[in-house]
């Protein structure tokens, strides 16, 4: 098949899949067919419920198999699905109007849409305020009240009496069958002797009862067993995950003092979203071990008498209101049996307990899960939407003006990657990829995925990071290097910048802090790149205005400007005045275009080069601006502020190996993270250049062009193994 796939990872077009491709990476390239439907350019190639797929495009067809932890794990794919359809709901809702005499409401539909939590709390709404007709909870006391009446089914099932006909001894025979004479004279064998008078069996053939335990009644109980395990294991499921947003909200709560008070803030309102249901974290432990309870019971019940008897019929599907018999009725353990099943059929109908989530449908709704991340972390970094629409994929541009005046543009595309921009240029490229890398313990799918990241490393282009569906207790299950190389911006790499990877899933709230890490890199690391800003200028105006801007503007050649500092708007509109005097010199004719052209262009390089400066100058991690403009001190090429707010420190650093200057930020935290294998995953926007995990020099940092730290190769002692060990490095 001809470049019949669009791979989002790479941005590549690629003929054919792989053996086992990944869930969600590969789309078709134009209009064709998956797994023998119509599909749209743009469609993810997905498994059938076998695991097989197929695709066709321009009449030629391909297929093949994935790999078997391909297929969205049920309860993350309802978790998802449970956060597109809140997406959905705040888009779709109008906006009340305002009482009478009051302003009227400016609440944007992109408003509303990011005032959704990236987070499946339905389960803790619920919680809140569970009505007394509540279905599962219901459920639940039927099961309190009932098991044991299914116990004692299982452990003592009743049975009709089966008549058959077998050849016995003639000692255990009680009744003949009626074709026992016609047997007897066809078998000789079974002859004891012959008289005159007939003949003397010695087997007879003769009718006993069996007891016959496939009942419809039996039927109902061995798959309520098979129901009830299934919903035990749905409700601890979704209590475990709403116990860990629990858990994460009160880690979070606990940090809060050991942050900056801008950063404190920041993650005070996203904790302040779910300030009434933090105290719920003991109910939600009860469930769970009322649910587990339920569990060990019923597993029990796999050992019982008739749920081992393989005469009773598990293919019979019976409905929600079952046949009322003598038994369902009038039977004490038999009647309870039958109320404990319509509780479940009950619960099973309103909470969709069957319910499942196409993997189609859970790669689209990952996009748009990934997207409102996006949204959060530039919300996050201080940028406000200047456009009221909400994120869409193929949908119009959004706008977002942030500190330092600042624009940045997003764009979803067609294919549901997340392009950040600024001026035209790309700053970063956001690829969701709803394939679980992490959940295989061997870690298989996830070594042959970075192979396939490092191999594509993007030598040009903006830095580009993958979202897929991680938790945290996998990723510590994970070897260290492996577990670095599944949680990171990119900028960390061995051998230079790659494509980053990090989890995210709807049931942790730190998807915000990891997406917001790669934010801030990407804004800051392309202006850090920049520093000091060159501005062309005419040879013969390079001395008067190095002298007009004395102490902010120096000759960097013959033919260039640098600024070291932004000027305050006194400063630069001084210059900009000695500018517009030089443009109004007298020249001939011939040069006059020229001249107005170089002076034009002067102009718009000396206010590009301030915008850069006055963005460096906003502090990355509280956003406050520097007082004083002379606070953002250069020296060498590089440069450092401090932050009169919130303390931090930050600027730019050159590598020792390569030269390349990259931009850092100095926090209390960060200076007591060393020697931690990842200490990065909740830093959020107090991180810019990763510091070195195995450096034995504190303050030292990962270059992210050459991937060495500033503890390699130089002064005794001071030898970073990591870096200074190939083996290490890859």
């Amino acid at each position: 098949m001809t470049q019949a796939f669009w791979d989002r990872v790479t941005g590549a077009r690629v003929d054919r899949l792989p053996a086992h491709p990944l869930l969600g990476r590969y789309q078709l390239t134009e209009t064709g067919r998956v797994n023998g439907h119509d599909a749209a350019a743009h469609t993810p190639v997905v498994p059938t419920g076998s695991g097989r797929w197929s695709a066709g495009v321009a009449g030629r067809l391909g297929e093949g198999t994935f790999a078997r932890d391909a297929l969205p794990d049920p309860a993350l794919a309802a978790r998802t699905a449970a956060v597109v359809a809140a997406l959905a709901t705040a888009s779709q809702q109008a906006v009340p109007g305002p009482p009478a005499g009051s302003p009227p409401s400016q609440e944007t539909e992109h408003e509303r849409w990011i005032a959704v939590p990236p987070l499946a709390t339905d389960l803790i709404a619920q919680l809140r305020a569970v009505p007394d007709d509540d279905p599962v909870e219901l459920l639940e006391q039927a099961m309190d009240a009932d098991l044991s009446r299914l116990e004692a089914v299982c452990q003592r099932p009743e049975a009709r009496l089966r008549p058959e006909a077998s050849v016995v001894p003639l000692a255990r025979a009680r009744r003949m069958a009626q074709d026992a004479v016609t047997y007897l004279a066809a078998h000789t064998e079974d002859w004891q002797r012959r008289s005159i008078g007939g003949v003397f069996p010695r087997r007879l053939r003769a009718i006993h009862n069996e007891p016959d335990p496939n009942l419809y009644e039996n039927q109902v109980a061995v798959q309520l067993v098979d129901h009830l395990i299934a919903f035990v294991e749905w409700r601890r499921q979704r209590l475990e995950a709403t116990s860990s947003v629990l858990t994460d909200l009160d880690e979070l709560a606990g940090q809060l003092q050991s942050r900056p008070w801008r950063s404190s803030h920041r993650l005070a309102t996203l904790i302040g979203e779910f300030a009434d249901r933090v105290d719920l974290n003991e109910d939600v432990q009860r469930l769970l071990r009322r649910t587990r309870e339920h569990r060990r019971r019923l597993d029990r019940l796999r050992t019982t008498r008739l749920y081992r008897d393989r005469q009773v019929t598990r293919r019979a599907r019976f409905s929600a209101d079952l046949r009322q018999t003598n038994m369902f009725v009038h039977h004490q353990d038999y009647r309870r049996v039958a109320a404990l099943w319509r509780a479940w059929a009950r619960a099973s109908r309103t909470a969709g307990l069957d319910s499942s989530v196409a993997p189609g449908v859970f790669c689209t709704g990952y996009d748009q899960f990934v997207a409102l991340l996006v949204a959060r972390a530039l919300d996050a970094l201080g940028y406000v939407a200047t456009t009221p629409h909400a994120p869409i994929t193929g949908g119009p541009d959004l706008h977002y003006e942030g500190p330092g005046d600042d624009i940045l543009v997003l764009r979803i595309g067609n294919d549901g990657v997340v392009e950040l921009s600024r001026d035209g240029h790309a700053l970063l490229v956001v690829v969701p990829l709803p394939h679980p890398l992490t959940a295989d313990g061997s870690a298989g799918t996830l070594h042959a995925f970075v192979d396939d990241l490092d191999r594509a490393r993007p030598h040009t282009g903006p830095p580009r990071v993958v979202v897929y569906p991680g938790t945290r207790a996998e990723l510590k299950e994970l070897p260290p290097r492996l577990r670095a190389r599944a949680d990171s911006v990119g900028n960390d790499l061995p051998g230079g910048p790659g494509i980053g990877l990090l989890p995210a899933t709807p049931t942790e709230i730190d998807g915000v802090e990891r997406m917001t890490r790669a934010l801030q890199w990407a804004r800051v690391a392309s202006d850090a790149a920049g520093y000091p800003p060159r501005i062309r200028c005419p040879a013969d105006l390079l001395g008067e205005l190095t002298a007009t801007g004395s102490g902010w503007l120096r000759v960097a050649d013959e033919r260039h400007l640098a600024m070291d500092r932004p000027p305050t708007p006194a400063e630069l509109s001084t210059v900009d005045n000695r500018v517009a005097a030089w443009r109004g010199r007298r020249v001939s004719p011939g040069r006059r275009k020229e001249h107005q052209a170089s002076a034009d262009a002067l102009t718009a390089g000396l206010h590009t080069a301030r915008a850069l400066l006055d963005r460096l100058a906003h502090c990355p991690v509280c956003g406050l601006r520097l007082g004083d403009p002379r606070g953002l001190h250069a020296r060498a090429g590089t440069f450092t502020a401090t932050c009169r707010n919130c303390r931090s420190e930050w600027g730019t650093r050159s590598c020792g190996h390569c030269g390349t200057d990259y931009p850092v930020i100095e926090t209390t935290s960060q200076r007591s993270a060393q020697g931690h294998p990842v200490a990065t995953s909740g830093l959020g926007n107090e991180l810019l250049a990763v510091p070195c995990w195995q450096a034995t020099a504190t303050g030292t940092y990962i270059c992210p062009n050459c991937g060495r730290c500033g503890g390699w190769g130089g002064r005794p002692g001071r030898d970073c193994h990591r870096c200074a060990d190939p083996d290490e490095r890859n």
